[in-house]
């Protein structure tokens, strides 16, 4: 209530030009805007952020943002304060995207030197594929870069498997995990079906992609594994090997300046989708698009680039 009020008086003493007292005004608004930010982002595990971030300003004389896609937004990592948004809390299909999520439990609930059994069902996951074998003995670690590199399916569905206990069977208790996590965080449009993106039941929203994103780079093995081009990872034998290349283009094809991820997505019914992220000068912005009104391989990423130019070419960040 106060911090609208203080909205609601800057704005009538900036129409009766005593712009001095507006800006005194704007400051105790942003201030408060940051504590309660950075508050609320001090209550999820695994997040640490500045006392008072610093303030991303668009530029006054700066073109409208823009991208081809049906839903998009583009935030300041640190902040949270979203720059420019269509649709944002739109309840849809995210595809791969939803591998943020999976990544993230995995991260917080195995040891990455745990040793995952690929079950026939996790071989035979249909989509994007690291031609497991089944009875292949992997370990977590290696399971993490073939989900976030290569976005394979059937990663997704044997780290899945992997928090069953004796006589449970299937991904049902790891779905209920990340349903439960996706509370814990307030994504409040979003309801997984599986762990991998493929059952187009389940869905999210542009504005929970970047609650999600925020809490995921804020593990250091998250946030390296996204960042990798190409990777060849083994079985524990090393015997079977797999070939990892990047799928998002903005890491490895365009070597996109300050590219740091994060991850990719396609389904007809979810269209192109890209959560990218970038960082310049200390300064990390995200840009969420889902659905490309292109049907290109390449146009989730031309939308993630052109909201991203956008944003460092047009916001500057004040202390």
């Amino acid at each position: 209530m106060i911090i609208h009020s203080l909205l609601l008086f800057s704005i009538i003493f900036n129409t009766l030009g005593i712009s001095g007292l507006a800006d005194k005004l704007d400051r105790s608004y942003l201030s408060s805007t940051y504590n309660h930010l950075n508050l609320a982002a001090a209550s999820l595990p695994g997040i640490s952020y500045p006392e008072i971030a610093p303030r991303p300003v668009i530029d006054r004389n700066a073109p409208e943002s823009f991208a081809n896609a049906k839903r998009y937004l583009l935030a300041d990592l640190d902040s949270s304060v979203v720059l420019a948004r269509q649709n944002e809390h739109e309840k849809v299909p995210i595809a791969s995207t939803t591998k943020i999520m999976t990544a993230s439990l995995v991260l917080e609930n195995y040891r990455l030197d745990d040793i995952v059994t690929i079950s026939a069902e996790a071989a035979g996951q249909i989509g994007a594929d690291a031609n497991f074998v089944p009875g292949e003995r992997i370990t977590v670690q290696a399971l993490l870069e073939c989900l976030l590199i290569k976005s394979a399916n059937g990663a997704a569905y044997a780290l899945a498997e992997h928090a069953n206990g004796p006589g449970e069977k299937g991904t049902a208790k790891f779905i209920e995990m990340m349903n439960e996590k996706a509370k814990t965080l307030g994504m409040r449009d979003t309801e997984y079906h599986d762990a991998a993106g493929l059952d187009v039941t389940g869905f999210s929203s542009a504005y929970d992609l970047f609650t999600i994103t925020k809490y995921a780079l804020r593990k250091p093995t998250f946030a390296q594994i996204v960042t990798i081009k190409e990777d060849s990872v083994h079985d524990v034998s090393g015997k079977i090997w797999h070939k990892l290349e990047n799928s998002n283009r903005l890491v490895r094809e365009w070597d996109y300046p300050g590219a740091i991820g994060v991850k990719t997505g396609y389904m007809p019914e979810a269209g192109h989708c890209l959560v990218g992220a970038a960082k310049r000068d200390g300064h990390t912005l995200v840009s969420i698009v889902l659905y490309t009104y292109s049907d290109t391989a390449s146009a989730s990423a031309e939308e993630s680039r052109r909201l991203l130019d956008w944003g460092f070419a047009n916001i500057t960040w004040q202390e």
